[in-house]
């Protein structure tokens, strides 16, 4: 039996107030979502067999998934960087729990968690909070979760507060979870001629890019476009799954899909790229897993010649 407590959040209009956090690097917005009055269950215990202890709040809702790129800690060490920013900006955590502790597959699933593509839970690696802060004689309240899957972070989060809220104005750290300095595109072409567009999205047996950013690739052409003189060909990679011949072919047209977003939306002088595919010749990662899969499907920049 599920045991709700309700709280109103509508008894004080309150000014929206903004939310600053810090992100590892190549984090970049899958979702955002707003309601401007609603009712949300916050799971607030572990699975207790039959269900979980629910605080149901009032309020406006807004509702943010980030993905972050090559990121190789846990879920746990993203939520301790985001727990301890949310404590300097007031809120108190209220209930908070890994994979295991919450209740595993039962405890995900009571969970309100937007879907993939946009978000991704893995079962065995996800950590929650629900944080609490005071507005006036009312309550804002997050529920946070992270997780990780393939190469990426994720990072869910919904807030609820008497009033409509401010946009949360995200900055990208230089520093990954365990800190250490992550490398940027351009140090990497500037000394290993190399780099892998990191945050780019490629279904398996798609060549279509997903329409939105990607910082790698806005990075890429303020190269380019410091340095005229230097040609770069695009290197497309997939998985194993299908035959070799299928895959090159495939490999070359989300090659070709990259050039075409930089020419297209970045502005970046054609002659300066070149697009190609190796299909599963040049794996990263173990394709007999989804992980390595996921790792698998990538688009590298390898700078070829100075005119």
């Amino acid at each position: 039996m599920i045991r709700a407590a309700l709280i109103s959040l509508f008894a004080l209009a309150l000014p929206a107030t903004a939310l600053e956090l810090e992100l590892p690097g190549a984090a970049t917005l899958a979702l955002s979502e707003n309601e401007t009055a609603t009712s949300y269950s916050l799971p607030v215990s572990p699975w207790l067999g039959t269900g979980a202890e629910m605080l149901v709040v009032e309020g406006a809702l807004s509702r943010s998934v980030w993905q972050v790129a090559d990121y190789t800690g846990n879920a746990t060490q993203l939520m301790a960087s985001l727990r301890t920013q949310l404590e300097a900006e007031g809120y108190e955590a209220v209930f908070a729990c890994d994979a295991t502790l919450c209740g595993g597959f039962d405890f995900r699933f009571a969970m309100d968690v937007t879907p993939e593509p946009a978000m991704h839970v893995d079962l065995g690696d996800f950590s929650y909070m629900v944080a609490r802060t005071e507005m006036g004689e009312d309550s804002g309240y997050i529920a946070l979760v992270t997780s990780r899957g393939g190469s990426r972070g994720f990072v869910h989060m919904v807030r609820i507060s008497p009033a409509e809220m401010a946009p949360v104005d995200v900055a990208v750290s230089t520093r990954s979870p365990d800190g250490d300095q992550i490398v940027d595109l351009h140090e990497n072409l500037d000394t290993i001629g190399t780099a892998t567009l990191a945050d780019l999205q490629f279904a398996t047996g798609s060549s279509t890019l997903s329409d939105r950013d990607y910082p790698s690739l806005v990075s890429l052409a303020d190269y380019l476009a410091d340095h005229p003189d230097i040609r770069v060909v695009l290197v497309g990679h997939t998985d194993a799954e299908g035959s070799l011949e299928n895959n090159i072919a495939l490999s070359r047209a989300r090659a070709a899909a990259v050039r075409d977003y930089l020419i297209d939306r970045l502005a970046v002088a054609p002659d300066q790229m070149a697009a190609e595919g190796v299909g599963y010749l040049a794996p990263r990662a173990n394709n007999a897993s989804d992980e390595g899969r996921q790792q698998n499907r990538r688009v590298e920049v390898v700078i070829t010649s100075i005119q």
